[in-house]
């Protein structure tokens, strides 16, 4: 298993992630960093003019996917 990291950049500011998962795969690690993002668009308080997008990093930093955040309707 390796480690993944999910850092979120919301209006313009970095929310680090120091801690990470760890996941079996790659694929796994996109999927999870995409229902981050489904979870903080059905947030009713969440901006959606905040341009915030969930990235998915490995251990090396490399980038394996990226999912911007929009807002879900009720």
């Amino acid at each position: 298993m390796r480690r993944y990291h999910f850092p979120i950049f919301h209006n313009g500011e970095t929310q680090a992630d120091d801690v990470g998962e760890l996941f079996r795969s790659p694929d796994l690690a996109a999927q999870y960093g995409e229902r981050i993002a489904r979870d903080i668009a059905s947030d009713p308080e969440y901006d959606r003019e905040a341009g915030t997008v969930v990235l998915v990093v490995d251990a090396s930093g490399a980038e394996i996917a990226r999912h911007s955040v929009c807002k879900t309707e009720p």
